[in-house]
């Protein structure tokens, strides 16, 4: 009996114990923090490995180019958009593609044949978009946080019509912040 009643005193002294740690309390600091380094992302396309792509100025579809044909990126066709830290400035270049010949832009046709073409950064096509030695003017941007659309304004002028068949062009685009 002695044993039991030793070993119900050292049993309830434990409770007791630890009922005496349980209502205790700590408090202490936790630092939160983070960094914001000045920084650009290009929306409006998609990537495939290594390639991003912004999308495709289409003119459209014409038998003759005996008028001025205008075209603009736009939604699904090839909406670009920037979106740089506050403050951060950027520039948007794009090349003279693929088949330019001197500073002016060219679709090459399967039969060897092009279609000359311009690419502006403005509606009234007054300023060329170029990349400072391709006959065109860089785009100058300063960040805001948000997404900034930039749209492409294309121009094929009237022109000899060459053959039948679909003419592209690839352009380099190139952001740097």
């Amino acid at each position: 009996m002695r044993y039991k009643l030793l070993a119900m005193l050292c049993g309830a002294s434990l409770f007791t114990v630890g009922n005496a740690q349980a209502t205790g309390q700590v408090s202490g600091q936790l630092g939160v923090q983070i960094t914001i380094g000045a920084g650009c992302e290009v929306n409006g396309g998609t990537t495939t490995g290594s390639v991003n792509n912004f999308g495709t100025l289409n003119f459209g579809s014409y038998p003759l180019l005996n008028n001025t044909i205008v075209a603009q990126s736009t939604g699904a066709s090839g909406a670009l958009a920037v979106n740089c830290t506050t403050g951060t400035l950027y520039t948007v270049a794009l090349n003279s593609g693929a088949n330019a010949a001197g500073n002016q832009r060219r679709m090459a046709g399967g039969t060897a044949e092009f279609i000359n073409y311009q690419l502006y950064q403005d509606a009234s096509r007054s300023t060329i978009w170029g990349n400072g030695a391709n006959g065109g003017t860089v785009y100058n941007g300063t960040g805001t946080g948000s997404d900034e659309p930039l749209v492409v304004y294309g121009q094929v002028l009237q022109q000899t019509t060459p053959s039948e068949g679909t003419y592209a062009d690839t352009v380099i685009v190139t952001v740097a912040f």
